[in-house]
């Protein structure tokens, strides 16, 4: 497994070659654009312009094909959401004038629900009301389902484990060369061999549905308003057809435990009796995989995961 190219362009040009995208596109004079964020592989700005729709966002997409995917699932997230996602109003492929693709999208008014720390403060009653409406949309995701499984474009296999699987391993692999060459701690390493030696056991009950998942349904990536009502779901990544237990780990992500969610989410639909354990696996895989194609990592995160995965197998007596 490689690191995925990753686009070196700054926030500052790229936010110049944003402004000429939107006053090509909407044929407008933009008014003021400030940066919203971003990760490791991409950059959002917010753009203001004289003309309909007067505010959009555009997200420089710093790995190449990203923003034709992003467009697609969001797209299709959005048939039959009873949380709004954004509207994709165009993809711009990068040419001669522009060093990067960029998704032109909706404007969502709000705030996230992690960097917007004063949502952690509302009741536990009024969390609860959060918890079950965003767990209400992700089951209308994961009650689609598709005869394959695989990415959500082109998915091609017939069992959830024979992509999932050897996609762990190679996470694996590249973890053991990442140790050996002195870029991931050891540590980390122990706990991952442990789980994978019970692969067969954590992942014994066959996952009969190609689900519709997200992918990346962490607080940040939902947008609500000062009353902590969820308005909009944002940034999925890497959506799949896939194991609908896939997209509960990142429920715990941040400070998603807050809120309740991954309990919300058991409580009201059926999981695998292997339910914690799996998320905790793929929690700790899915990090170690985000770290191998970025080069960047948030070692608080896998420490988190790691803890976690480490209690899970020691329940299970496999640690």
């Amino acid at each position: 497994m490689e690191q995925v190219k990753i686009n070196s362009i700054t926030i500052e040009n790229a936010e110049k070659i944003a402004i000429r995208v939107v006053e090509k596109e909407f044929r407008c004079h933009v008014k003021k654009i400030k940066y919203l964020g971003g990760g490791s592989f991409g950059y959002a700005y917010k753009v203001d312009m004289d003309t309909a729709p007067y505010t959009v966002v555009m997200k420089a997409c710093r790995c190449d094909n990203m923003c034709e995917r992003e467009a697609f699932e969001l797209k299709t997230l959005s048939e039959d959401s009873i949380i709004h996602i954004p509207e994709v109003y165009f993809t711009y492929s990068k040419n001669d004038l522009t060093s990067v693709d960029f998704i032109c999208m909706e404007y969502v008014r709000g705030k996230n629900c992690f960097t917007d720390f004063s949502k952690l403060f509302f009741s536990k009653s009024k969390k609860r009301e959060f918890a079950d409406k965003v767990t209400s949309a992700m089951y209308v995701w994961h009650s689609k389902t598709n005869e394959k499984f695989g990415p959500i474009q082109n998915p091609t296999y017939d069992e959830w484990l024979d992509y999932y699987k050897p996609f762990a391993f190679n996470i694996l692999q590249t973890a053991r060369n990442m140790v050996n060459a002195g870029n991931l701690e050891s540590y980390f390493l122990v706990v991952m061999e442990r789980a994978w030696d019970s692969f067969d056991y954590i992942f014994s009950e066959k996952v009969e549905h190609a689900c519709l998942i997200h992918g990346d349904l962490n607080v940040m990536n939902i947008m609500a308003d000062d009353e902590l009502n969820p308005i909009a779901i944002i940034d999925p990544l890497e959506s799949k057809w896939a194991d609908a237990e896939f997209d509960l780990f990142q429920l715990k992500n941040l400070t998603g435990n807050a809120f309740g969610l991954y309990k919300t989410y058991k409580s009201k639909y059926p999981t695998s009796k292997n339910c914690d354990i799996k998320i905790a696996f793929y929690a700790m895989y899915h990090e170690i995989y985000c770290y191998i194609s970025s080069g960047r990592r948030t070692k608080m995160n896998h420490l988190r995961c790691l803890l976690q995965l480490k209690k899970e197998l020691k329940k299970a007596n496999l640690y």
